[in-house]
């Protein structure tokens, strides 16, 4: 059977690491992009696989990872988290969530977040890191959110929606980057309609 899900360890701050080793349990594979992998060590995880150029990954490992595959891979043109979804996709997978994204760089963090878009309508990403951010694209998505929590939308870049059950309420409204769809509330049973694009659901960490 093909794996479904995913979590993987890049080589930013890990900032909240109780969800991860959460995740971790949850996955069907576990993969670090290179440097990531010294978060898989500090949890005292062991990955299905390590892939990237390899300039940043640990030298000094365990026993315990004596079967761990390292796939390097060369190519300037793409970054580790690229190649990374690259293999997970070759495996099969359709859910990836994704820690350790942000910090390490403010340069970084930009690339790694245009890489996800870029792979919004073909993988179901979440970045996990002082609270949760979901990657929706086209369709009608049921919100899994309390009655009184707050939650953004952002659009990535551009995006049409309808909101319900929430405070601020959308109908069919175009989304750009900016302020417009940040800080609002649960205010029942929430529900997300992307028409068009791919929006960002920032929800705070529980």
């Amino acid at each position: 059977m093909k794996p479904r899900t995913a979590l993987l360890l890049l080589n930013g701050e890990l900032r909240e690491p109780a969800p991860v080793r959460t995740l971790a349990r949850r996955a069907d594979v576990l993969v670090c992009a290179d440097g990531g992998a010294r978060h898989a060590l500090g949890l005292r995880l062991i990955p299905d696989a390590v892939v990237g150029d390899m300039d940043s990954a640990p030298r000094s490992l365990p026993r315990s990872w004596r079967r761990v595959p390292f796939i390097r891979d060369l190519d300037v043109s793409r970054g580790d988290l690229d190649k990374s979804l690259d293999y997970l996709e070759s495996l099969g997978v359709r859910r990836v969530w994704v820690a350790g994204a942000l910090g390490g760089g403010l340069d970084h963090e930009l690339v790694n977040l245009a890489a996800l878009e870029r792979r919004g309508g073909k993988l179901e990403l979440a970045v996990v890191g002082g609270g949760l951010a979901r990657l929706l694209g086209p369709g009608r998505h049921a919100l899994d959110l309390r009655r009184g929590e707050r939650f953004s939308l952002l659009a990535a870049p551009r995006a049409r929606v309808t909101l319900t059950g929430a405070l601020y309420g959308l109908r069919e409204e175009t989304l750009t980057r900016g302020s417009r769809g940040l800080g609002n509330r649960c205010a029942g049973r929430a529900a997300l309609t992307v028409h068009t694009g791919l929006v960002w659901l920032a929800v705070d960490a529980r």
